[in-house]
């Protein structure tokens, strides 16, 4: 006790008055809808909830029933398998297992800030409902999205702070074709 106040009473006050850091400036909302719930369907099928897995843990436990998948700065992304050669470094392996398991129904995934140098092959593959896709600030290359065209729903692609990122205007005029947003 200190002046009547427990130390982790004022631990506590004191961390309540810190600003709060917004989690992430990706928004998953429906480009169509002006206002939904965070339980509303991106698709605007009527009634559908969206289902969120903020690790692959959590992805592999949905399995397909999954429409987000919200790995922001993860630690998932980062490789602890020895006999990988980026071992200790961000990795798509685990990434891709995850995503051939259970993306089918993805529409929407975020991968920003994780300095990811390739997009496993199987997002392009096996996640065909995708809408979104957040892939800012990581190590990416034009080559890195090379097989955006599989991505037939895709509506927004995000690929700011990618130093590597040189979009040419045939690969640009391309995704606009489709109806892409690009933000770079």
């Amino acid at each position: 006790s200190f002046g009547g106040f427990s130390l982790g009473r004022m631990f506590r006050r004191s961390l309540s008055r810190l600003p709060r850091k917004p989690r992430s400036s990706f928004s998953f909302r429906s480009l169509s809808s002006s206002s939904s719930s965070s339980s509303s369907s991106s698709a605007g099928a009527p009634g559908a909830e969206e289902v969120v897995a903020r690790s692959l843990a959590e992805l592999n436990r949905l399995g397909k029933s999954a429409t987000r998948l919200e790995l922001e700065s993860s630690k998932d992304i980062v490789c602890r398998d020895i006999q990988c050669e980026r071992v200790t470094k961000a990795c798509s392996c685990k990434l891709s297992v995850a995503i051939e398991k259970s993306g089918q129904n993805l529409r929407a995934i975020d991968l920003s800030n994780n300095r990811l140098e390739s997009i496993p092959e199987s997002l392009f593959d096996t996640c065909s409902n995708l809408e979104r896709l957040s892939l800012r600030n990581n190590q990416l290359t034009v080559e890195a999205i090379g097989k955006h065209y599989k991505l037939r729903k895709l509506k927004l692609l995000e690929l700011g702070g990618n130093p590597g990122m040189d979009l040419s205007v045939e690969c640009y005029n391309r995704l606009a074709k489709r109806n892409v947003k690009v933000r770079i």
